[in-house]
């Protein structure tokens, strides 16, 4: 199926990620979606057609905090989340942003 992406420029260093560089980051994408998602929806595909795109906060946050695996995320670690300075129940404020 027909697809896009946005990248930008990043390097792996030290155990880290830093914008520039050699490297590319994916941050946003877009693309069809398979007919067969749409069936197993209940949707008929045939009839109709579907778009998905999306921006990769996950990949911002990579950014922001020189995080080099983007599986780090998912895989619930409360050692990962108390290296990255956030409490494990800890819900972000506008007022706040992510500081604790």
């Amino acid at each position: 199926e027909p697809s896009a992406e946005v990248d930008i420029g990043c390097s792996r260093e030290g155990g880290g990620l830093k914008i520039g560089g050699s490297d590319w980051l994916e941050i946003l994408g877009c693309g069809m979606i398979h007919p067969r998602v749409l069936e197993n929806c209940g949707i008929d595909s045939s009839r109709y057609q579907g778009f998905a795109f999306g921006l990769g906060i996950e990949r911002a946050a990579m950014l922001k905090y020189g995080i080099p695996d983007l599986r780090t995320f998912y895989e619930s670690d409360l050692r990962w989340l108390k290296h990255y300075g956030f409490p494990a129940l800890a819900q972000p404020t506008i007022a706040g942003g992510l500081t604790p």
